[in-house]
């Protein structure tokens, strides 16, 4: 479990934030979805550590793909799909897919529009790649 600095919210270790706050418990892999529930419940949205907050906003940036436990990872090689709680990953979220499928883990769309601009991001790096072996 990880602090994010929003009051009664923590990353649990299945990726899920959680809003806790005596007896009541929401989740969801999206902190903004959770603010939103978490709202909608009447229920205390609050910041207590700014920079930590922002570093979990940040975090969640990377986690809106639109695909059940699907996110970005960014290091000096470009970009890699990753699958949440496994080592399974890719520079082809296709590629990603036919893997978590083969281990016979959960591959689920959640957000359709997300789903569409995360096949067309990943449909994008590829074409670049191939303009810039030509250019070479």
């Amino acid at each position: 479990m990880k602090f994010s600095g929003f009051l009664n919210v923590s990353r649990l270790d299945s990726g899920e934030w959680e809003y806790r706050l005596g007896d009541k418990s929401h989740r969801d892999y999206s902190l903004k979805n959770l603010e939103f529930i978490v709202r909608m419940h009447g229920l205390k949205w609050g910041v207590l550590d700014e920079k930590l907050a922002r570093q979990s906003l940040k975090e969640d940036e990377l986690v809106e793909t639109g695909f059940l436990n699907v996110y970005i990872k960014k290091d000096y090689n470009g970009e890699k799909w990753c699958y949440r709680g496994s080592s399974i990953q890719s520079k082809d979220l296709n590629i990603l897919e036919k893997k978590v499928e083969k281990e016979r883990l959960e591959w689920k769309v959640t957000d359709s529009e997300l789903a569409e601009k995360s096949l067309k991001r990943n449909s994008d790096n590829f074409k670049r790649k191939k303009v810039g072996i030509r250019d070479r």
